[in-house]
């Protein structure tokens, strides 16, 4: 049975709707490349993504491969000739070796042993050195990508007594990579379930998803307003024991109070009144007053902080006074609003009732 052609058009729609995540090179069964694209965030940042639109109508040519195109093919693979030397996929290599390498180098906490980094991260940019040289129909293998990503870690780390640059280790990782290179045999790739397939990048994508996680966990930090730098799974810890999160807490557990208490058909309504739209509750405690504060009684206490809180008033901290009469002054306008409106329609129906009644 024949294979059915894949479509351009459909590869390019594949491409513009979820193109970062490579799903248009599986579609056109390029799993490595397809792999490449999601770990890398659309190949690099998007400018694998971005080459993609003038080089799809190859890919889609290449997948749906002719018998003339077999043949001469064939005779490549035959002549035993190394493939030409391709400035695109040099560069290639150099710039996702170079991702992976920021990956690993990121995800791995600073208290291991140097020779322990110092054998990872070569690990991981020869990984994607190796990765990108054997997209499409050209094969190499990781050994001498990684014989040149460890040698000039190496070198590099002795002559400088530091650690080098990812671009550094992947150029020479590469150019390593060119030592052996070949065509792959097999004119049509061996067939694998889809299921197959996807087990296959899901096992690598448990591998990027750990040394995320990683990051996360041991080095991601977060930076407060005075510099001070904190890890991001402490200020995690500390945010589960905030004021904000324990008002959250309080908020949700009243909510599902009144959901037992009044019916579940009004949670919602319950619900967004917590939201605060329109800012009332804020409001009221702004001004420090309780829901059944009049429209007499928010005056009264407008009047009171506002001339408390002028800017004139406060001459040794005009910008502090200047937030808070503002804020003051908002805060009178919204409940005003909302004592207006509902003053107004509550007036309506009355006079709806009346004339019914009548």
């Amino acid at each position: 049975m024949a294979e059915r052609r894949k479509s351009l058009l459909i590869t390019y729609i594949l491409w513009i709707l979820w193109g970062w995540l490579g799903v248009h090179h599986l579609y056109l069964g390029r799993d490595i490349q397809a792999f490449v694209w999601w770990s890398t965030v659309g190949g690099v940042c998007g400018f694998g993504w971005f080459r993609d639109l003038w080089r799809i109508p190859a890919y889609v040519e290449d997948a749906n491969l002719g018998p003339d195109e077999a043949d001469v093919l064939k005779k490549k693979i035959k002549s035993g000739k190394e493939p030409p030397f391709n400035v695109s996929r040099f560069a290639g290599q150099m710039l996702v070796g170079h991702f992976y390498g920021i990956l690993m180098r990121v995800a791995i906490p600073d208290s291991l042993p140097k020779l322990t980094i110092g054998i990872l991260v070569p690990i991981a940019v020869a990984a994607g050195v190796y990765l990108v040289g054997n997209i499409g129909r050209e094969r190499g293998d990781f050994k001498y990508a990684f014989m040149g990503c460890i040698s000039s870690y190496a070198v590099i780390t002795f002559l400088t007594s530091d650690e080098p640059g990812n671009m550094y280790v992947a150029l020479f990782g590469a150019m390593s990579f060119q030592y052996k290179r070949e065509y792959k045999k097999e004119i049509q790739p061996t067939k694998k379930t889809l299921w197959k397939r996807l087990q296959i990048l899901g096992l690598g994508a448990l591998i990027i998803f750990a040394l995320w996680c990683s990051f996360f966990y041991f080095n991601a930090e977060v930076t407060t307003e005075d510099g001070e730098k904190i890890k991001l799974r402490d200020a995690v810890n500390h945010f589960f024991n905030s004021p904000v999160w324990m008002e959250f807490k309080d908020t949700i557990k009243q909510l599902y109070d009144e959901g037992q208490r009044n019916g579940w058909d009004k949670l919602y309504d319950d619900f967004v009144k917590a939201l605060d739209p329109r800012g009332e509750q804020n409001a009221y405690k702004v001004l420090g007053l309780t829901e059944n504060a009049s429209q007499q009684e928010i005056r009264r206490r407008y009047k009171k902080l506002a001339v408390m809180w002028h800017p004139d008033k406060n001459p040794d901290n005009k910008e502090l006074a200047q937030k808070k009469f503002m804020e003051i002054q908002e805060a009178y306008e919204i409940l005003s609003q909302i004592k207006s409106a509902r003053a107004s329609k509550n007036s309506e129906s009355r006079s709806d009732k009346d004339r019914s009644e009548f």
